[in-house]
């Protein structure tokens, strides 16, 4: 079974020529189908890499790299699909008819041939490739375009005899690959779930997106602010008959946002460890007079606010207690008005860097999303510090470490004076549409 070819003899690649010449090609193997290119980072040795793939019938689809000195690497992965093959040949084929000087090897540096034939050999050589691995009886995981399958064969052997479970496992690879791929991966956390159990692997939703749950002991169902964390087989078993629920293999599921009341009714059914006040809340501190991060940096990452990616790392005080998803509120003093700039969601665990003010301290951040940001002098409102002391106040809103956390009645009463502040931002936002509308 051929896994890489070796081009040869090409002095420049004309990239996007192959590519126009690979998509005739194809076609006529699937005319429905499109061809899709993604990029990765070059190694040391490589000028370029992309992978090649359709946009719904690859399972591992084929890889190509451009080498330092003119050679091309094209990797035909050991479970690709049908049509993964099909693509890969039709692309050797380009590069020949682009390049008539390419010269194509196997492994072993024998030309190769790239008839319909050899296609057909490569496929059931790989489709042989699966009915063995299934044979083996071994639950592996194999790597996909865009996500990993968790081979399990005991749901595949039964079938067999009939030569469809490799068929089978196939296209399930390949829905895999393709189905609820809008859908938000949920974080992986590490928590310590029972008393006799070291950290276990969690993922927690809270039914107020589409979010896809890779592999993980503990499904956390949040309902408020109380987690009840159920074992993944356990959460399986509650959502099997509800068509929000999608089984994507036996590690990985779908679950699409659902009525809030039925929701609500499967956590109550739902059996597991219940943790009230699961979420923490977090106030980091921004000092402007002190700080080495500028007012104008603030602005410049306002423009890239919106951006999907877009974070920030910054200085914890209690990082022994931060979790991924837990809450924060950055609130900026010194020079200018002192407020709530900030608000959004932890998405790391505490790390250790240099010392950001330069006194040799050691100091742990954490990576943040930012749900929403507010320039602390140019927003028509702002929650200020002095809002804050006048409605909670026995905490300090001016001074103190950033990263501390708040008890869980301060944080409740936070959370009320953030939505009523919203709610106002929004109402002020509509009055000045009608306004603009008149």
């Amino acid at each position: 079974m051929i896994s890489k070819f070796t081009i040869k003899g090409i002095r420049q690649f004309y990239e996007q020529k192959v590519i126009e010449r690979t998509m005739l090609l194809f076609k006529g193997h699937a005319d429905d189908l499109c061809v899709m290119r993604r990029y990765d980072s070059p190694k040391d040795t490589e000028t370029d890499y992309f992978t090649l793939m359709t946009d719904n019938a690859s399972t591992q689809g084929v890889n190509v790299k451009q080498r330092i000195g003119g050679n091309i690497i094209v990797e035909l992965p050991w479970f690709a699909s049908e049509l993964d093959v099909r693509l890969c040949y039709a692309f050797l084929n380009a590069v020949k008819q682009v390049h008539r000087t390419a010269r194509i090897t196997d492994e072993d540096e024998k030309t190769v041939n790239l008839t319909d034939c050899d296609a057909e050999e490569q496929w059931n050589l790989r489709r042989n490739n699966m009915k063995e691995t299934l044979n083996k009886g071994e639950r592996i995981v194999l790597a996909g375009v865009n996500r990993d399958f968790h081979l399990e064969p005991s749901q595949y052997l039964a079938d067999e005899e009939n030569t469809d479970g490799a068929s089978s496992a196939f296209e399930d690879f390949s829905e895999l690959q393709r189905i609820g791929l809008d859908a938000k991966g949920v974080i992986e956390e590490k928590r310590h779930v029972a008393a006799d159990e070291e950290l276990s692997s969690i993922r927690v939703v809270d039914n107020s997106d589409d979010v896809f749950i890779g592999t993980c002991q503990y499904v956390g169902m949040m309902k408020k602010n109380t987690c009840k964390m159920v074992k993944f087989e356990d959460f399986c078993r509650l959502m099997d008959r509800e068509y929000e629920f999608v089984r994507l293999d036996v590690a990985q599921v779908l679950l699409f946002k659902m009525d809030e009341e039925r929701w609500n009714e499967l956590f109550d059914k739902a059996e597991g460890i219940v943790k009230e006040n699961f979420r923490k809340t977090f106030i980091m501190r921004w000092n402007t007079d002190i700080s080495n991060y500028k007012l104008c940096e603030f602005e410049e990452a306002m423009d890239d606010f919106q951006d999907d990616g877009f974070y920030y790392d910054w200085s914890i005080w209690d990082y022994q207690k931060a979790y991924i998803g837990d809450k924060f509120f950055m609130i900026r003093t010194g020079e200018g008005k002192h407020g709530v700039v900030m608000r959004g969601t932890i998405i790391g665990t505490p790390y250790s860097d240099e010392d950001w003010s330069g006194k040799g301290r050691k100091v742990y951040y954490i990576r943040m999303r930012l749900s929403h940001m507010i320039h602390p002098d140019k927003s028509p409102l702002l929650l200020t510090t002095d809002a804050l002391s006048k409605a909670i106040p026995e905490f300090n809103w001016e001074e103190g470490h950033s990263g501390v956390i708040l008890d869980d009645t301060t944080a409740i009463r936070l959370d009320k004076i953030w939505n009523e502040y919203v709610e106002k931002v929004n109402q002020m936002a509509d009055e000045e549409d009608a306004v603009l509308r008149n």
